[in-house]
């Protein structure tokens, strides 16, 4: 099997490639006996909708392995690895890599660990990228040349064998690093339940029929243009799903807007507002079919138009006061406050507790409504 040893920054740990399934469910089988495993992945996601997978890297503690979905048909051996509840798996900035898992293999993926959100809640920093999390933490610098690489090549470079060795090499120290100082502060299990929101925002999709109120702009149409926006959202958000191509290859959220704007849209109006000519010819005339049947809904169906924060009635005393609750309960329990409910998480409370509709969020999960909820509520009620 090809092997390389990785010597750079710290002891030699042997890379592997597995392109065998036999040899993957023996791997499979061995990692399911350990308490975490390191996990990373590389895609491609340039002018497609979904990810396309071009490499798995596991690291044990022992050795890497670059798993090759290529070369390698069959990798059913990691669904039981990915769903178990007993084995950690530790990442960094897990969203994607949960995506691309899920909507290509459709693997249940419990038991994430990741390493990012890990350092937002010990204090070290929001939002912080790998490699400065190793730098931060360990002390190792790492090469960037290959984060813009081809990952689809074949056969891989031995450089890029190393840069996506090293995204794996050095997550267990920093999970271990993490873990210790959480498990102390009893913020662990708060950082699986974060993750597990991310896979059931993932996992679990809101209808499509509601995807108008996250296109930007929305909150300037009245009822009649939202109904558009809410049936034309929806054929582009199917049919971007069914070409495998990004949103904006069909039409931009800005066009989609304006569209929903004029009284009698035609193929000349979406040249006039620079909607791109490939997507007039393919799918113009489907979108203003799309305009007329929405145009003949009756109104009584129309969704209510739609209420940006900033018009709440009393919003923003709203959520300088959460924000206060916040703030105190943040330092009585020793989370950075940002960690514990953000902006963009208050205004998503106050909406649903004034039964305004909004942006879901699945962060407002059970750790924090135990720590927020009571407070919250008394203060609002007040």
């Amino acid at each position: 099997m090809p092997r390389f040893e990785l010597t750079e920054h710290q002891d030699s740990v042997h890379v592997e490639t597995v392109t065998d399934k036999q040899r993957l469910q023996q791997l499979c089988d061995n990692w399911l006996q350990l308490e975490v495993i390191a996990l990373d992945t590389e895609f491609d996601r340039t002018n497609t909708y979904f990810h396309k997978l071009a490499l798995m890297q596991v690291y044990d503690g022992r050795e890497v392995y670059l798993i090759d979905p290529l070369q390698l048909e069959d990798v059913s051996p990691l669904a039981e690895v990915l769903a178990s509840s007993q084995l950690i798996k530790a990442l960094h900035s897990c969203s994607e890599d949960l995506e691309a898992l899920f909507n290509q293999y459709h693997f249940i993926i419990n038991n994430v660990f990741d390493t990012q959100i890990a350092a937002a809640m010990a204090g070290t920093g929001l939002t912080v990228g790998y490699a400065a999390i190793v730098e931060q933490m360990l002390g190792v610098s790492l090469a960037k040349e290959q984060t813009k690489t081809d990952w689809l090549q074949r056969p891989l470079s031995h450089e890029q064998k190393v840069y996506a060795a090293q995204d794996v090499q050095f997550l267990l120290p920093i999970y271990y690093k993490l873990r210790d100082q959480l498990i102390i502060n009893g913020h662990f299990d708060y950082v699986i339940e974060d993750t597990t929101s991310i896979f059931d925002a993932v996992a679990h999709l809101e209808d499509f029929d509601q995807y108008y109120i996250k296109v930007k702009g929305a909150f300037k149409l009245n009822s009649f243009q939202l109904n558009r926006l809410k049936i034309i959202a929806e054929w582009r958000e199917l049919l971007a799903r069914e070409k495998n191509i990004p949103r904006t290859f069909v039409f931009r959220d800005q066009h989609l807007v304006e569209i929903c704007q004029k009284p009698q849209p035609n193929i000349a109006f979406l040249l006039s507002i620079g909607c791109n000519r490939g997507s007039i010819r393919r799918y113009g005339t489907e979108l203003l079919s799309q305009i007329q049947y929405a145009d003949s809904i009756d109104q009584s169906l129309w969704p209510q138009r739609l209420q940006p924060f900033h018009r709440i009635r009393h919003g923003k005393q709203l959520l300088g006061k959460l924000k206060e609750v916040t703030q105190k309960i943040a330092e009585k329990e020793g989370v950075p406050a940002e960690v514990l409910c953000n902006k963009r998480l208050t205004e998503y409370y106050i909406k649903q507790t004034l039964d305004i509709q909004g942006r879901p969020n699945r962060f407002w999960n059970d750790w924090r409504r135990n720590l927020l909820e009571a407070a919250f509520v008394a203060e609002i009620t007040q």
